[in-house]
């Protein structure tokens, strides 16, 4: 059975994206909230969610998407990363990063192109590392550094609702 491909193709876009990630969004992950993407978006949780925010340092942190196959095998996936650094060590966060440790995640990127971006929407993400560190100098990092790992089949879908809809983004007063 062979596979068609429709394609419309790209051309350049405007040079008016820029890098880097502002903030992330963790919540429970649950297959079943998310409904049926269309190009490339999921409109919309399908069920109630609440996600949390948090933000982070500008320049630090980063989204990665990295397309994995195998010709050999006929498979293809894609693994999706999120380095997200936290500044200052304290005491309070540590019961909450061994929470965020034990679960399965749904992570929400907002990139600095104001873009929302679905990490683990079907298979979840996990915490698969990171570090808490003091630094060495005056001038170093006191904070965590943690890595979020998610492999899907499909690329990370966007997110085409970001209020008034399903999910209740709770950020920090």
């Amino acid at each position: 059975m062979a596979c068609s491909i429709t394609l419309t193709g790209r051309g350049l876009p405007c040079k008016d994206a820029i890098g880097g990630v502002k903030k992330i969004y963790l919540g429970t992950h649950n297959a079943d909230d998310w409904g049926a993407a269309t190009n490339g978006e999921i409109s919309d949780a399908a069920n109630a969610i609440t996600v949390y925010g948090f933000d982070l340092l500008k320049n630090t942190s980063f989204f990665t998407e990295t397309v994995t196959a195998s010709v050999e095998n006929g498979t293809v996936f894609f693994a999706q990363e999120v380095s997200a650094t936290f500044p200052k060590l304290a005491a309070a966060d540590q019961a909450q990063l061994a929470e965020i440790a034990k679960g399965r995640l749904i992570v929400i990127v907002v990139d600095n192109n104001d873009n929302y971006w679905l990490v683990g929407v079907r298979r979840a993400a996990e915490l698969t590392g990171g570090t808490a560190s003091t630094g060495t100098a005056f001038g170093d990092l006191n904070g965590y550094q943690l890595t979020f790992t998610a492999e899907e089949v499909a690329p990370a879908f966007a997110l085409g609702t970001t209020s008034g809809g399903q999910i209740t983004f709770t950020d920090v007063a």
